[in-house]
C-alpha cells in the first residue's frame, strides 16, 4: 500500500483538532495535564489552544471536576449542514406527536466514527420520564442506536465499520455485537434491556435513506405504575414515526408531503 504523507502542516490547527477529538471521544471531563499527557505534549504547548477553544465556545470547564469537556457548539455546526438540518426540521413535529402519543421521550442519533451521537430529543409532556441528552455519545458496539445503524448498512459499509470497531473493542465484544445485530436484522428493529440503566427497555428503529440507515429513532421505555401506554403500542407508534421520516428521505434530500 502506498504510504501517504502530509503535503502541508498547520501545527496550531492540528493541536486544536487533536484536543477537540480527544474530548469528544471521552465522556468524562479532562484536566489540562491529562489532555497534554494523552496527546504527548507539554502543558505549555496546549495551554493557549485550550483558552482559545474555551473563549470560542467549543469547550468549557466542568464545575465539579475543573476538567474540560466539549460543548454543543460542535454539534450545532454539524446540524447546520443542510441535509441534517432539513431532516431535523422535518422530524421535530413527528417526534413531538410520538412523545404525546406514547408519553415517552424520544431521540435521534447518528454515527460518529466508532460512536453514536444524539442530535435531537423531544421530551414527553408526562411528569415522569427518562431521556437522553442531546450531545450524548456512546459506543456503537454497546448502544441500541449503534446496533440498529450497523444492521441496516451495506456489506461494504459493515466491513468498514467492523475494522474501525476492532481498534476499540476486543474480539469477544465484537462477536457479541455481531450476534445482537443478527437479531436486529431479523426483526427490523431493536427491543432490549438498556446496557446502561436498569428498568429501561431500549426501543429503536432505523431512519432509512434509500437503502441504508442514516439515523435511528429511539425511545427509552420505562414502565409506569399504573401503566399509561403499553410497550407493544409504543413499539407500533415508534415504527410508524420512523417510517414517516424515512419516507421523506431520498439521497439526503427531504421531500415534504
Amino acid at each position: 500500500m502506498e504510504n501517504k504523507t502530509k503535503k502541508y502542516s498547520a501545527p496550531a490547527l492540528e493541536k486544536g483538532l487533536d484536543i477537540l477529538e480527544l474530548l469528544s471521544a471521552d465522556s468524562t471531563p479532562l484536566s489540562t495535564s491529562t489532555i497534554a499527557e494523552r496527546l504527548g505534549r507539554s502543558n505549555a504547548e496546549i495551554y493557549r489552544m485550550i483558552l482559545v477553544l474555551e473563549q470560542r465556545g467549543y469547550i468549557e470547564k466542568n464545575e465539579g471536576t475543573d476538567g474540560y469537556q466539549v460543548t454543543r457548539r460542535l454539534l450545532q455546526l454539524g446540524t447546520e449542514h443542510e441535509p441534517i438540518k432539513d431532516i431535523l426540521e422535518y422530524a421535530q413535529p413527528i417526534m413531538r406527536e410520538l412523545a404525546e402519543k406514547t408519553s415517552m421521550s424520544c431521540h435521534i442519533a447518528v454515527e460518529s466514527q466508532e460512536q453514536i451521537v444524539v442530535i435531537a430529543r423531544v421530551e414527553t409532556p408526562s411528569s415522569i420520564s427518562y431521556s437522553v441528552r442531546v450531545g450524548y455519545r456512546g459506543p456503537i458496539a454497546t448502544t441500541a442506536s449503534g446496533r440498529v445503524l450497523f444492521s441496516h448498512q451495506s456489506p461494504e459499509k459493515k466491513e468498514s465499520m467492523i475494522n474501525m470497531l476492532r481498534k476499540h473493542h476486543d474480539e469477544k465484544e465484537i462477536n457479541e455485537f455481531l450476534s445482537d445485530c443478527k437479531k436486529v436484522s431479523k426483526q427490523g428493529y431493536l427491543r432490549a434491556q438498556s446496557a446502561f440503566v436498569q428498568g429501561v427497555t431500549d426501543l429503536s428503529f432505523p431512519i432509512i435513506d434509500t437503502d441504508h440507515a442514516v439515523a435511528t429513532l429511539t425511545i427509552p421505555f420505562i414502565q409506569r405504575i399504573p401503566e399509561v401506554v403499553g410497550i407493544e403500542d409504543v413499539v407500533e407508534e415508534l415504527r410508524k414515526a420512523a417510517e414517516e421520516i424515512s419516507k421523506a428521505l431520498t439521497y439526503g434530500v427531504v421531500r415534504k408531503f
